[in-house]
């Protein structure tokens, strides 16, 4: 029966991860690909992104394929997740409050033979969604204002799958490989007095492919303390898609950048656990259809970097007290912008986050059936330059865990 429940929840996760508000409402997502989506599941958003070092059978780590081969031999490992925030927008002496939710990730993860784990699962890779509208004049008669609406929806989806191999002891690497599609529509209505109105609609329709490798190396030492390094490089390309400005094609200026990322995590005795990522992203060889008034110019990237910090503390998870038993999590981390806004600098990105994971058990409290993962992450746009919005985001997050014992043998006496 269980096995029938589990199969059930993957197939409506699945579909309701298709078909969700992608939760975004940002002026800046009008800009390059939009939102970049936290690639993170439960356990990284819980420290602020962390997780190109960590490694384990409890939960599933999509920041390094190389994890995937700490897959348990005889369990299924299901996790989705979801997420409400309120983001406050504040614009010289005017603020406005605006309010989200969305379904986040769905994932599975399993172990294919001893050393080679396997993972699948449906992520977003960016967000597109805002509705916003100005005053300005006419540039033909100086007295004739009009306003201008901008809106914009769609974003895109990664729906991978991976694969983590544990050669060595001390080497474990991993490959995954994702679908990148979606749509992006960005339209600007312009009404005048006289009732008149015009419009510009860009579109684009994208399909392509993503690849990420990874590597951690694992030293243990004694008395229980644990040591991982852990690599990961993201192929840059080109993005297939087709774009259309007012039903007519015009070149697109989509790609993915080469990412690199690093991270080191210490581990003591499984109830402690330190780390820091770094990712470098080479956005400054991309270009995107910049939707200024003309509506005809590219627009560069920029760089991006980001630092992530958090930690782990779990005192005892055999332990019948459940506060013992519980996980506590916190992060910090810091983002540059990957777009320009207008050609002029955009927002650099701070937050904070911190969370707990609570166990449950079976009828026979004989092992964890799974896990709750709750946490609550505040995050500040500081604009780089003057005349842009600042953005202040107060989001919770949401994850559960299914840890099916799917592949143990039963022994009749």
């Amino acid at each position: 029966m269980n096995k029938r429940i589990f199969a059930i929840l993957i197939i409506v996760f699945s579909v309701i991860g298709v078909y969700a508000d992608n939760g975004i409402n940002s002026p800046y997502s009008r800009y390059g690909v939009g939102i970049l989506a936290d690639q993170g599941m439960g356990i990284s958003r819980q420290m602020s992104g962390l997780g190109y070092a960590l490694r384990s059978h409890r939960f599933i780590n999509i920041q390094n394929p190389a994890s995937f081969s700490e897959a348990d031999t005889l369990t299924m490992l299901f996790e989705a997740g979801f997420s409400m925030q309120n983001v406050n927008f504040k614009e010289g002496n005017k603020r406005i409050n605006a309010r989200n939710a969305s379904f986040d990730y769905v994932a599975i993860q399993f172990r294919l033979c001893k050393n080679l784990g396997m993972s699948a699962g449906f992520l977003p890779y960016s967000n597109v969604g805002y509705a916003f509208s100005s005053s300005s004049q006419d540039k033909d008669d100086a007295l004739n204002k009009h306003t201008d609406t901008y809106s914009g929806t769609g974003g895109l989806y990664q729906p991978y799958i991976g694969l983590g191999w544990r050669p060595m002891p001390w080497l474990a690497a991993g490959v995954m490989g994702s679908y990148i599609y979606g749509d992006i529509t960005h339209q600007v209505v312009y009404e005048f007095p006289n009732s008149t109105s015009r419009s510009t609609i860009y579109n684009a329709s994208i399909k392509s492919y993503k690849v990420d490798f990874g590597l951690q190396f694992i030293a243990k030492m004694a008395n229980k303390h644990e040591l991982t390094l852990g690599a990961t490089y993201s192929l840059g390309h080109r993005l297939n898609a087709d774009v259309t400005l007012n039903n007519s094609e015009i070149p697109d200026g989509f790609s993915l950048p080469h990412t690199f990322g690093a991270g080191l995590a210490y581990k003591y005795d499984e109830r402690l656990t330190v780390g820091a990522d770094y990712t470098f992203q080479n956005w400054s060889t991309s270009t995107f259809f910049d939707k200024t008034d003309n509506n005809e110019s590219i627009g560069l990237g920029t760089n991006r970097s980001k630092i992530s910090l958090g930690a782990e503390y779990s005192p005892n998870r055999i332990s019948k007290n459940l506060f013992k038993m519980m996980s506590y999590r916190a992060g910090v981390h810091y983002a540059q912008p990957y777009t320009k806004i207008n050609g002029k600098e955009g927002c650099d990105e701070y937050g904070v986050s911190a969370g707990i994971s609570i166990p449950f058990y079976n009828s026979n409290n004989s092992y964890s059936h799974g896990t709750l993962h709750i946490s609550g992450q505040f995050v500040h746009l500081a604009p780089r330059s003057a005349g842009l919005i600042t953005e202040n985001y107060l989001r919770i997050n949401i994850g559960i865990t299914f840890n099916e014992s799917w592949f143990m043998k039963l022994r009749v006496r």
